[in-house]
Order: C-alpha cells, then structure tokens, then sequence
C-alpha cells in the first residue's frame, strides 16, 4: 500500500488553481496599476477628448460616409469648424466651482508625417489646427480617429483627427 499523501492529480489541480489565480490577479490589477500614474487632470479629461472626438467625426462626416470629413465646401471643416462651438454644441462647457472648463486643441494630421516619426500638422494654404497650441502643456488627454479629408489631396491614405484636452 502506498502511504503518500498527495498524489499527482492533487499537484496537478493544486499549481492550475494558484497560476489560474496569479493570472487574474495580475489582469485586474494592471489598469488600475498604471492609473496610478496617471495625472487626475488627464483621467479626468480624457472623457472630454474622447466626446470631442466623436462629434467631430459625427457632424462633419460627409453623408452616407463614416469617417469621411468634408473639407472645404460651405459646411466643411476648413470653414465652419470654431473651437468654441465644439465645446458647446458637444456639451463640454462642464464648469462648476471647483472646475473651469477645459482647453482644447484639434489637429488634422496627416499619414504620411505620421510614417516619418512626427505629429505635424497638416498644411492646406494654412495649418489644418484649431484652438490654442499645446506647447509646453503637460497633463494633457488625447483622443485620436482616423479620418480620410473629402475635396483635398491632404490625406493620402488617411489623416488622424487628434484632440487634445487640458
């Protein structure tokens, strides 16, 4: 008779539990480990880019398109895009007394920039930003879609609408 007191299918099941354990441990923790890091100013405003983001794309995507921005007609970008509106018309004028409203930054940049390593803006006549520069900023929250501007040469393939809050 043998007398061990664990068998091989009890160090089997034993080790499957505590790594299936130490996995979910470490998944769980991992966002909430590197938020840590993360400046309040940033988690706070990164809801904020995220909404600027998504009603740019909403309201000046060319009808029928998704993600196409119409660029230079009357109700294009080029023309009628005021930073002030943005913010209002997309509900970002949130302040209270403990809170101003943020600053915001948007930029059309182009893909090709993007393949050398840098984030410049794209030029059409004048620079594709709106809103104040972000030089020197920090703590600032970025939210990023990939557009494809209508009725310019500008994006080949495709642009990046970047915002930026602070």
């Amino acid at each position: 008779m043998d007398t061990r007191a664990q068998t091989p299918q009890d160090f089997a099941v034993g080790v499957s539990v505590l790594l299936v354990t130490i996995i979910g441990v470490l998944a769980f923790v991992q966002g909430s480990a590197v938020g840590v890091y993360e400046s309040p100013d940033v988690q706070r405003n990164q809801p904020i880019a995220d909404r600027a983001a998504t009603y740019l794309v909403e309201n000046y995507s060319v009808n029928g398109t998704r993600n196409h921005i119409d660029y230079k007609t009357s109700d294009g970008i080029k023309t009628n895009l005021d930073v002030d509106n943005v913010k209002s018309n997309a509900g970002l004028n949130v302040a209270t007394e403990r809170r101003t409203n943020a600053s915001i930054n948007i930029t059309v940049v182009n893909a090709s920039t993007l393949a050398n390593g840098t984030r410049d803006h794209a030029v059409d006549g004048d620079p594709l930003a709106w809103g104040p520069s972000v030089e020197g900023r920090t703590n600032v929250a970025t939210a990023s879609r990939v557009v494809k501007l209508t009725n310019t040469d500008q994006c080949d393939p495709v642009c990046w609408l970047v915002v930026r809050v602070w």
